[in-house]
């Protein structure tokens, strides 16, 4: 309803490398029939300010319907004559009814609220600008083709177990918030993570008889649903080579937690094998509220914060979101080899992506999975701490 933005949204396209679609006489047809003598019925379609949920809701039925047009930027500055949540209310039936995307540039401020609030509950994207618009349909365009590209989407694991994962999940009696490290590495498992050994130890004597059984070198974490950096109160023991060191080890994280968490619920510990040295990266999830599991790599262990080295990309993955991940990071770029660090196996990782994303996938109740550091070896790697959030 405004020419001015159409024109910047028509140069913000050119720059993407998209093209105007050149509408059919049928559809500029149906627009004559209902729009002002003086609207320009060519792409793109400047309907005047007088435009009010009648006519943005049928313009845009019309042209979605057009076999040229294969996807569609509304750009909704505050009509004068209706609001703009009242025009947001007719388009949003029709929007959603569509099998070709939709992107609304909502442009203004006070008088838009309530019409951004409407877009977002029925979880339709909407940008105050025509390129951020354009962007966000470029990069639409460009995960279809990967997916559609011959070896794009890559195909479900072998060997995932989501039943024993379920079973694991359903011991949580909190139901929300991080889950127990005990049962975090359970679901890791059953997905075919490379979870190193472990068990849930309550005391001390139940530590040692499971290093025993997994066998020494050990390390001891503590597990309590108020920590979440365990070795910043120091939480986590390593390094334990027998039965003395792992009964003093368990005592010492006992009485540190009734230090510095004397409300705290001791949840005993998690007995683990220590891995040997290799790289190491995070690789993890965060669970967008629009857009579903989206996948995170990059530097892990303490460079995390200091580095912020990360990648992003939609779940389910294809071929070319893994190589972005790796690639487009200097974790991914190290395990190729630099100076005097030894390549890092980049199979390996990018099969742990795959699988957190399916796991992810299977259980839209997680918002958040982390595996930090996951330490990768020449050959193969190792999820040594991983955090599972519920919602």
């Amino acid at each position: 309803n405004a020419g001015g933005p159409g024109a910047i949204a028509v140069d913000a396209l050119d720059a993407a490398g998209m093209n105007l679609s050149d509408l059919s006489e049928e559809t500029t047809s149906t627009l004559a029939a209902f729009l002002p003598a003086a609207a320009s019925l060519r792409n793109p379609v400047d309907m005047l300010a007088s435009a009010g949920p009648a006519e943005y809701a049928d313009a845009l039925r019309a042209l979605l319907a057009d076999p040229g047009v294969d996807s569609v930027m509304v750009i909704l500055p505050p009509p004068p004559v209706s609001t703009a949540a009242d025009v947001a209310g007719a388009m949003i039936p029709v929007i959603r009814a569509a099998d070709k995307p939709v992107v609304v540039t909502l442009m203004g401020e006070d008088l838009i609220l309530q019409a951004a609030k409407l877009f977002r509950q029925a979880k339709i994207p909407d940008y105050r600008f025509p390129e951020r618009a354009a962007s966000a349909l470029r990069v639409l365009v460009d995960r279809a083709e990967g997916l559609a590209a011959p070896n794009g989407l890559v195909p479900r694991p072998a060997g995932l177990q989501p039943e024993t994962a379920r079973t694991a999940l359903d011991r949580f009696a909190a139901a929300k918030g991080f889950l127990p490290a005990n049962l975090a590495c359970e679901m890791a498992e059953s997905y075919g993570l490379p979870v190193p050994s472990f068990a849930l130890a309550h005391k001390a004597e139940e530590a040692c008889q499971a290093a025993d059984h997994i066998g020494y070198p050990v390390a001891l974490k503590v597990i309590a649903a108020e920590i979440t950096h365990k070795s910043d109160i120091g939480g986590v023991e390593l390094d334990l080579p027998d039965p003395e060191s792992v009964a003093h080890a368990f005592e010492r994280i006992q009485s540190t937690l009734a230090e510095h968490h004397p409300e705290g619920a001791f949840g005993g510990c998690l007995v683990q094998a220590m891995a040997g040295a290799g790289q190491e990266v995070i690789v993890g999830m965060v669970r967008d509220p629009n857009f579903g599991p989206l996948m995170m790599f990059g530097s892990g262990g303490v460079e995390v914060e200091g580095l912020k080295d990360t990648a992003f990309a939609l779940a389910p993955l294809a071929e070319a979101d893994l190589d972005h991940l790796i690639t487009s990071t200097w974790a991914g770029k190290r395990l190729g080899g630099y100076r005097s660090i030894p390549p890092g196996d980049q199979a390996s990782v990018k099969d742990c992506l795959v699988r957190l994303s399916q796991w992810a996938l299977d259980f839209p109740n997680i918002k958040e999975i982390e595996i930090n550091p996951l330490r990768v070896f020449d050959q193969g790697a190792a999820a040594l701490d991983i955090r599972v959030r519920l919602e």
